[in-house]
């Protein structure tokens, strides 16, 4: 997880404010916020610049409690790694109360040999300040008055970081990195992909469904290519969504579909095509963004690996999933195992080829040049609605959009556009990708109308 960039983790008990603070450096509402303890349940990551400039990567973490059950020592494992990957801890504070937890987390800090800062968030007026000196018995130098609601002390603690950190640690390039967001119901594996193309357990896995809330970022570099993943919620139908947290989870998961480039869509190899799988792969679509479908679990089928019953079984469920989504067959399908690591490779080999689909661009000369020809082998312009098909051209990727000059609009089929989007991938491929068409009149024929 340590990149290029100077790393920082925010700790703290559970309610101090810790999403907040992460939300308020960088800028934009990434990790869910809510008055219920324990909503953050995973790292969340994020990216911010000081007033001068300088680049940090930041940490949100959960609660931290050094007890509890079974599925909260998961979540404290996380927090654990969180302070062993920074490079410095925030650790957070209500200003307003000196609380045992804090001491018990703060012997855990002293521990790590990492630089600490404390914050004594909720601090809205400096007539509060003189509390503060209780919190030297935690044990730590500085202590930095603050109140994430009225943004006070978020220059001083730029300032700080610029100080602890040398000149010259600024991020990598941005640019020609592919944004992959992996979606799907709940307890359908998105998290154990993420960990099994990530090397290690970077997201919480457990039976329990519902475990990842936020949207979740990483970047890792496969085959000399950076990819910025994103693990998702998994999403529920609107009928099931039960409080608020579950409704900002599926709007973070509807963002982290914006923000990419390609998205993998995991179904379960034991379970039928859902109307959710569906309603999620629609989404992908309608907004633009390249798809790949991935059975996943394909271990629990008990077939060998490359044997005639397995390949056999692949193509019934490739017939099973056309005729669930007969309008996507230009959707890669792949069969993998996040936990085995099965077919991972190839997976990954298909965001490349998708990516590229993605953003390409068909030059209006070659284009043009099949259209003519395309006309004179399928009587494209001559239906009984007397339409005419003059050029065409792909103005943008990303996805990529094509305008079709015709000599009246009204003349256009409602069956034609789906016509000709197939005969433009028969053609050109764009696999995995949604092709937007618009039709235009011709200046000289809207005078003529």
């Amino acid at each position: 997880m340590k990149g290029a960039l100077p790393t920082i983790a925010i700790i703290g008990r559970p309610n101090v404010g810790k999403s907040s603070l992460f939300n308020l450096l960088i800028k934009e509402r990434k990790s869910i916020v809510d008055e219920m303890e324990g909503v953050t349940r995973d790292i969340n990551i994020g990216e911010f610049k000081t007033l001068r400039g300088r680049a940090f990567r930041i940490y949100d973490t959960a609660g931290y409690l050094e007890k509890g059950d079974q599925f909260n020592k998961l979540v404290q494992e996380k927090v654990k790694q969180a302070i062993a990957y920074a490079d410095l801890i925030l650790f957070l504070v209500d200003g307003r109360e000196y609380h045992p937890i804090d001491e018990e987390l703060g012997r855990f800090l002293r521990k790590q040999d990492k630089p600490v800062l404390v914050i004594a968030n909720k601090l809205d007026h400096r007539k509060f300040d003189d509390d503060l000196y209780e919190f030297y018995n935690l044990g730590f130098e500085q202590i930095v008055p603050f109140s994430v609601v009225h943004k006070r002390g978020v220059n001083d603690l730029y300032d700080t970081f610029e100080d602890m950190f040398p000149e010259g640690a600024m991020g990598d390039d941005e640019s020609g990195e592919i944004c992959v967001s992996i979606v799907g119901r709940p307890n359908v594996g998105k998290s154990m992909l993420v960990n099994t193309l990530l090397g290690y357990e970077r997201s919480i896995v457990s039976e329990v469904p519902g475990t990842t809330r936020d949207s979740l970022d990483d970047v890792l570099i496969w085959k000399g290519r950076k990819i910025r993943l994103i693990d998702t919620a998994g999403l529920r139908r609107t009928s099931r969504v039960e409080d608020d947290i579950e409704y900002y989870s599926a709007v973070r998961t509807a963002q982290a579909i914006e923000r990419s480039h390609v998205v993998i869509q995991l179904l379960e190899a034991n379970e039928p095509v859902s109307h959710q799988d569906k309603h999620i792969s629609e989404m992908v679509i309608e907004k633009g963004r390249g798809l790949i479908f991935a059975y996943n679990k394909w271990d629990l089928m008990g077939l060998a690996e490359d044997g005639e019953e397995n390949y056999r079984r692949m193509q019934e469920f490739r017939k099973m999933t056309l005729n669930e989504y007969p309008t996507f067959d230009y959707i890669p399908l792949e069969f993998i195992s996040a936990k085995d690591n099965y077919k991972i490779g190839r997976l990954m080999e298909l965001v490349f080829e998708v990516y590229g689909e993605y953003n390409r661009r068909v030059p209006t000369p070659e284009l043009n040049e099949w259209l003519k020809q395309e006309i004179r082998e399928t009587d494209l312009d001559k239906p009984k609605s007397n339409l005419k098909v003059y050029y065409a051209t792909q103005p943008l990727t990303a996805p990529p959009k094509f305008i079709i000059f015709v000599n009246k609009r009204d003349h256009i089929r409602k069956d034609f556009p789906r016509f000709l989007e197939k005969r433009i991938r028969a053609r050109f491929g764009f696999s995995g990708v949604p092709v937007r068409m618009f039709f235009k009149q011709r200046e000289r024929d809207k005078k003529n109308t």
